[in-house]
């Protein structure tokens, strides 16, 4: 299926795109806190921004550090704890951040923790907004799967549950929050690649597996639900875009643009009757961004915003990926900027110890402006 034709090819062109050094170490100043990806952030208030973090390395306490760096001694896996999402708060004026995770008796944990109970799945939280002092967020559901070969993935995206945290504004350890399971289904559509407040709807963007082919494994598609009855976390009223109109089941929805990823954002455009979808298509190296002036399109053209350097890094022989491009309007200075965040990944622990700096995500400022001004 061909998503309809956009009404202007492409309404902006980028003026500029540079690395903001400050923001970025922002991810590298805690002791314990050694990196993640995933880095999709809310502003829960005016001066307020939560990040959701997945994979995340955290220094053991008692690994002394300093006294390693001193002596010339390296880590090694046994330095860290891995858990699969950490959150992060920071002051939006301060380039400044809070992390937090659960810590027990074993050591570091996740912070999230998957309403399943007695299987393996864990949370990778993804977007999320403010609407009725609640902050809801969207984790996907993954399931480790064993690796057979070279290329593998060891994780499978199954679903994706829906927190309503009815306590945003308390330390992230002491959240409170109801979960339910979106209406979803795997082989046809997974529904939490980017959320989206527009009028009196949440959309929520979706990655069409039924229509996944070659290089396009996340074309995307869009859901939309009525405000109320998401307060409601009543799943029953989603609709579907099926390319002309909204429709109930999910088994009719369409794809509105092919090279979409598992995660983004879907964000408007400041001063302007656009909205812009910030994402790397899989297996690039390339931020990029769409336009349209309604949340189911018609979509824009892409347009080449960044090629993440860090792609050019090898590690042991293996080459960093980067992904997981978002937006994060709260932190832009000027209404032309989108702040935009991707996060580079050495691979597997052997290439995060030989270069540990890489897995930190990365922050640029993107200047647009208006096609033929």
């Amino acid at each position: 299926m061909v998503p309809a034709m956009a009404e202007s090819n492409k309404p902006f062109t980028v003026k500029s795109a540079v690395p903001d050094q400050a923001l970025t170490r922002m991810f590298r100043l805690s002791t314990q806190w050694s990196g993640a990806d995933g880095a999709c952030s809310v502003p829960i208030d005016e001066d307020t921004t939560v990040w959701f973090f997945g994979d995340t390395f955290i220094r053991k306490q008692n690994d002394g550090a300093k006294s390693k760096s001193k002596s010339g001694l390296k880590d090694t896996a046994a330095s860290f704890d891995f858990v699969n999402n950490t959150v992060g708060v920071q002051k939006i004026k301060s380039p400044k951040m809070s992390f937090f995770w659960r810590k027990g008796s074993t050591g570091s944990h996740s912070l999230l923790n998957s309403r399943a109970v007695g299987n393996k799945s864990y949370y990778w939280p993804g977007d999320g907004f403010v609407l009725d002092e609640k902050l809801f967020v969207v984790n996907k559901v993954i399931f480790p799967r064993v690796v057979k070969e070279a290329g593998d993935f060891g994780f499978e995206w199954r679903s994706d549950d829906l927190l309503q945290i009815t306590n945003a504004g308390t330390a992230p350890t002491k959240w409170r929050w109801k979960s339910v399971a979106l209406p979803e289904n795997q082989r046809t559509a997974l529904m939490g690649t980017a959320l989206l407040l527009k009028d009196d709807f949440a959309y929520f963007y979706s990655s069409l597996q039924k229509f996944a082919r070659g290089p396009a494994v996340h074309p995307t598609g869009v859901a939309r639900i009525p405000q109320k009855s998401l307060l409601a976390m009543d799943m029953s009223k989603f609709e579907f875009w099926n390319g002309q109109k909204w429709v109930p089941d999910i088994n009719e929805a369409n794809i509105i643009f092919e090279d979409g990823a598992s995660e983004m954002t879907v964000t408007q455009v400041e001063g302007e009757p656009y909205l812009v979808t910030t994402y790397m298509a899989p297996m690039s190296s390339d931020i990029c961004m769409r336009f349209a002036r309604k949340p189911e399109g018609p979509w824009s053209d892409p347009i080449k915003v960044y090629q993440c350097p860090e792609h050019m890094e090898v590690v042991l022989g293996r080459r960093t990926s980067a992904y997981s491009a978002k937006a994060h309007p709260e932190l832009a200075q000027s209404k032309d900027e989108i702040v935009v965040s991707y996060c580079p990944n050495p691979g597997e622990m052997k290439h995060y110890l030989a270069r540990p700096d890489l897995y930190y995500p990365r922050i640029i400022r993107v200047t647009l402006r208006r096609s033929g001004s």
